[in-house]
């Protein structure tokens, strides 16, 4: 697959290519043993580097790669990810912004919009407006995985600054010459601050769903911004019981060890347990 923003080596390179495998049973099972409590961003960084087989030149790419790829290229290779797992099909369900009704919407994976923007080498700069008549001079870059979980991090730990400012913070690289960060950031005017934000939007690559709704209850029309990284998270979490059942009638039936019921691919593994199961209720033993 390629990436919609790139991961910039030392030497200029621009790495934007990447393959991944479906999930197995171990991935599976590793995902059903994660606390409630640990982030999303957390979780997606150990499952891609669970699942992603190769990312340019590095097979498997090492951990802190992964990290250090932007938001969206981690977004859409969790999509690749599922979609080679469960298919491109999706249905979910959303509930009405007015009478808070829920509604069963699908769409597939190619009607998810990638805008891509490949990722400068050095960070970018920008002339933003100081809300006093004036301008200041930014040097910014897009967010990455590493971002994600620092702000994670830091909300878990109490932090009451609002998450995408500590995000802003952190894709702020310089002010005028001077240091970006958190000292950068006090030092933005608010509506620099607003400016900031949207020159960090506009300088990275995108992977959103943004549908337009009708309401089947009440009829009111509205917009319905989809958390991908959140509902593929989710649907992944498939119960440990669905998957222990699988394995037990595939070890019961061709006596493999459960070694290799696990990793095999999930979509393999489901389709011979169902086969298996099919026989039994055929032998009325199901």
């Amino acid at each position: 697959m390629t990436l919609p923003a790139g991961l910039p080596l030392a030497g200029g390179e621009l790495v934007t290519t990447a393959w991944v495998r479906p999930l197995n049973g171990d991935d599976e099972e590793w995902l059903a043993a994660q606390p409630p409590a640990r982030s999303g961003a957390s979780v997606v960084s150990e499952l891609l580097a669970r699942a992603v087989v190769r990312l340019g030149p590095w097979a498997p790419p090492p951990p802190e790669r992964l990290l250090d790829l932007p938001i969206a290229d981690r977004d859409l290779l969790l999509l690749a990810v599922r979609t080679s797992t469960y298919g491109h099909r999706f249905d979910v369900v959303l509930s009405c912004t007015a009478c808070e009704q829920p509604m069963d919407v699908s769409f597939t994976a190619t009607d998810i919009p990638v805008l891509p923007r490949r990722t400068p080498g050095a960070p970018l700069l920008s002339t933003l407006p100081d809300g006093l008549g004036g301008v200041l001079e930014v040097a910014l870059r897009p967010p990455n995985g590493r971002d994600q979980e620092a702000v994670a991090v830091a909300a878990a730990g109490g932090d009451a600054t609002p998450p995408v400012d500590l995000l802003l913070q952190r894709c702020l690289v310089g002010v005028d010459g001077g240091p970006g960060g958190a000292d950068g950031w006090e030092r933005l005017p608010v509506p620099t601050r607003g400016a900031l934000a949207a020159a960090v939007d506009e300088a990275s690559a995108k992977v959103e769903l943004a549908m337009d709704l009708s309401c089947p209850e009440c009829g009111v029309g509205f917009e319905a911004d989809l958390d991908l990284a959140g509902y593929v998270l989710d649907e992944f979490l498939a119960p440990t019981g669905t998957v222990l059942y699988e394995l037990h009638l595939l070890a019961t039936t061709y006596h493999w060890s459960e070694h290799a019921i696990m990793s095999m691919p999930s979509p393999r593994r489901r389709a011979l347990a169902g086969l298996v199961a099919q026989d039994l209720r055929a032998q009325g033993r199901g």
